[in-house]
């Protein structure tokens, strides 16, 4: 059951304090019966921002003030087009508002996936666009979506359709601790900023420990990660999240020298190269059950010391049924417990009796 939140709880926000070294990219403006949700960075490149006004339901729009979109709060209906965003509506006790997701078959919450199956939910895109009709007929008070700057983007047909779509930037923050802050943005549409800082507190605490932990080991395995498609090996940039996660946990990452935050599209033979220093690989291919899997890639993958060594993980231990992928749906807002799955694979000694939370590792 929603609990309606009155204009008096909605006065009484308290502070939110930022636990990350890095800032991110949205802020919060309290005003008097109002606030601002400020969003920069939408995407690498962007040089726009937007701006919404959460004002008390039942009450009137704040005048006067200039915002991309006016939403009374705490929402009721709400539509989803990230998995992302599912962890945070969990920490919260609002995932009953969901009304709609994108893709159904990428929901890995057990939770949200019971009232899929119950018709609760139910899916709002078709042929890789968004259902405009559908999602009329919904009626939500918020759609929950992101932007990458290209002819991929499902919210201008949205906003043309005059829904009430939010941008996100969760994905673009390159620090584990403030991709999870973005769980208090959505927090401020339901007036629980606070419940889900004090979650973040939590998780930022964690994985502080844990990465002072890592830093105390003596040695630093090389670390290669994804694998090749259609002859191109995409690995993560120097300074992007993968990258940060890894020399969190204790590991080297063979790009590390790089100065890039995206993604790098490289030959594989270019990957090849260094790929024969690693000690361990990470994600080498969906889907992986196991060795032979990998090296049905490239044969040329048989001479790798890390393969023979049977030193390779994939993220794929949480699975629904329908393929739903924990790693891309609670780990954004539990950044700690992947750090901690990264330091046992490192550094195995330092967590002897860890219990994997996402990583799995392959066997012959």
């Amino acid at each position: 059951m929603r609990r309606i939140v009155g204009i008096l709880l909605f006065l009484l926000q308290v502070s939110i304090s930022v636990v990350s070294a890095q800032q991110p990219n949205f802020r919060i403006e309290q005003k008097n019966d109002y606030k601002i949700l400020t969003v920069s960075k939408l995407w690498p490149g962007a040089d726009t921002s937007r701006t919404y006004v959460l004002y008390p339901r039942g009450s009137q729009a704040p005048a006067g003030v200039k915002a991309d979109l006016f939403i009374q709060v705490p929402v009721q209906r709400v539509v989803l087009y990230s998995t992302t965003y599912i962890p945070a509506l969990e920490t919260i006790g609002e995932l009953d508002t969901v009304v709609g997701v994108d893709n159904a078959d990428y929901v890995y919450s057990p939770a949200l996936r019971a009232r899929i199956d119950a018709g609760k939910v139910v899916e709002t895109t078709k042929n890789w666009m968004p259902d405009i009709e559908r999602l009329i007929a919904l009626k939500p008070d918020v759609i929950f979506n992101f932007g990458v700057g290209n002819e991929w983007d499902t919210f201008p047909k949205m906003q043309e359709a005059g829904m009430p779509v939010v941008l996100l930037a969760d994905w673009n923050e390159q620090d584990p601790i403030a991709r999870a802050q973005w769980a208090v943005s959505i927090a401020a549409f339901f007036n629980k900023e606070a419940q889900a800082q004090e979650r973040v507190n939590a998780i930022a605490k964690a994985y502080n420990t844990l990465k002072t932990l890592a830093a105390g080991s003596a040695t630093r395995p090389r670390v290669l990660i994804n694998g090749p498609f259609q002859g191109v090996w995409t690995v993560s940039g120097g300074q992007s999240y993968m990258a940060r996660l890894i020399a969190d946990a204790g590991g080297d990452y063979l790009w590390s020298d790089n100065k890039s935050t995206g993604g790098l599209n490289l030959s594989i033979e270019a990957v090849f190269e260094r790929a024969l220093r690693a000690d361990v690989w990470l994600n080498p291919v969906y889907g992986a059950k196991r060795l032979a899997d990998v090296r049905a890639l490239d044969p040329r993958f048989s001479v790798l010391p890390v393969l023979q060594k049977g030193q390779v993980w994939t993220n794929e231990l949480r699975m629904s049924p329908k393929g739903g992928n924990d790693y891309f749906e609670s780990a954004v807002m539990n950044p700690n417990l992947v750090l901690e799955d990264m330091i046992a694979i490192f550094h195995p000694e330092l967590l002897p009796d860890h219990k994997f939370n996402y990583y799995k590792k392959l066997n012959e």
